[in-house]
């Protein structure tokens, strides 16, 4: 086993005699509370080693951030090279592990049996990492976010019309975490503000966990405003210094709604208007009183056939008994009135009656 310690980085090398070769390479040993670092364990076997099938067991990285993880293999010097990479950030301060992590590796193997025959087997065999040890360093207080960072401002148009959107998109890039950080917020006195998404990319590169974090409003005003500076509060690791980023303020111009044009009428116009409304309200008044009068007379007809009760329709049938139709109807009223039974429809009956009071009568 050796170590090999590196600027800003630690090295742990672990060589074993079935020929694996187990690495563990951290970008820092000493950091900030937040700050990302890159872990990235390696497992390297010649290709024609024992070795036929390879299971990684994960570090527990307690206290640990997880930002980004990475696999990956390629073939190299007539090595098999695996890795699996971290974006870690210690969640507090002080001396902190990262746990022991491990890769476990089926061999080929040979036992012997009872007839001295040589069998081939399978044994697994754990080779593992050794732990990285970081400290991490508090980071001062009222900062809402670990790295540097530029803030800017971009509106979609500057002029608008009252009641239409106007665009604003803030966004926030540099080199740190932002994971923790609180949402960038906008908020404008007598404007209507909506927010329509974010999105952030995040990826390690040359040493530095590079972040963009865009987060898009819709602004909608009844005159005109400006949208003021915003401003993000951050721990900058490289000065140890706490920096604000600002977005610059930007007027917006908005033009009033513009009044409904009312066409004039020439009295020409007007005068046929009149009438025709004078005409449409006499047809629609003699048509009411047809109307009437029809219903009415409609009315008067269904009244001579219709029956305050039961009782006189029965009476009105009894001078109708030499129809069969009429004899039946009396025998169900009369089951109903003193018996109990269920009533027969009233409106069969009058439909009845009124077809006998016209002569229309059906013989036996």
């Amino acid at each position: 086993m050796s170590f090999r310690g590196k600027a800003l980085g630690l090295l742990v090398a672990v060589s074993t005699l079935s020929g694996y070769e187990l690495t563990v390479d951290s970008s820092s040993r000493q950091l900030y509370q937040g700050e990302p670092l890159r872990l990235v364990y390696r497992f390297a076997h010649a290709a024609s080693d024992k070795g036929i099938d390879f299971r990684f067991a994960a570090p527990e990285l307690a206290h640990f951030q997880v930002l980004q993880s990475h696999a990956e293999e390629r073939h190299e010097a007539g090595a098999d090279i695996w890795e699996k990479s971290y974006v870690i950030a210690p969640m507090q301060g002080g001396e902190l592990s990262t746990g022991r992590a491990a890769m476990n590796v089926a061999e080929r193997t040979y036992t012997q049996d009872a007839w001295g025959q040589w069998m081939p087997s399978v044994a697994w065999q754990q080779h593992l990492f050794e732990p990285v040890t970081l400290f991490a360093n508090p980071v001062p207080g009222g900062v809402q976010a670990v790295g540097a960072f530029a803030l800017q401002a971009v509106v979609d148009r500057n002029v608008t019309d009252s009641g239409q959107p106007v665009r604003l998109t803030l966004s926030l890039s540099g080199c740190g975490n932002l994971e923790t950080a609180e949402p960038l917020r906008m908020a404008i006195a007598g404007v209507s503000v909506f927010e329509e998404g974010h999105t952030q990319n995040a990826a390690w590169e040359e040493g530095c966990y590079s972040n963009e974090l865009n987060r898009t409003f819709a602004l909608v005003g009844e005159q005109d405003f400006t949208i003021p500076s915003v401003s993000f509060r951050s721990f900058d690791p490289a000065t140890q210094r706490i920096v604000t980023a600002s977005s610059l303020p930007i007027p917006v111009h908005v033009r009033a709604a513009a009044e409904p044009r009312v066409k004039k009428k020439n009295m020409k116009e007007e005068t046929m208007t009149i009438w025709s409304l004078a005409a449409g309200g006499v047809a629609g008044f003699v048509l009411g009183v047809a109307l009437t009068l029809f219903a009415v007379r409609r009315r008067s007809k269904e009244e001579r056939v219709r029956f305050d009760s039961l009782r006189t329709a029965l009476v009105a049938l009894f001078g109708y008994l030499d129809d069969p139709d009429a004899k039946k109807s009396a025998e169900a009223l009369e089951r109903h009135l003193y018996e109990g039974a269920d009533a027969p429809d009233p409106k069969g009956i009058a439909t009845l009656l009124g077809r006998l009071k016209q002569g229309k009568r059906k013989a036996d």
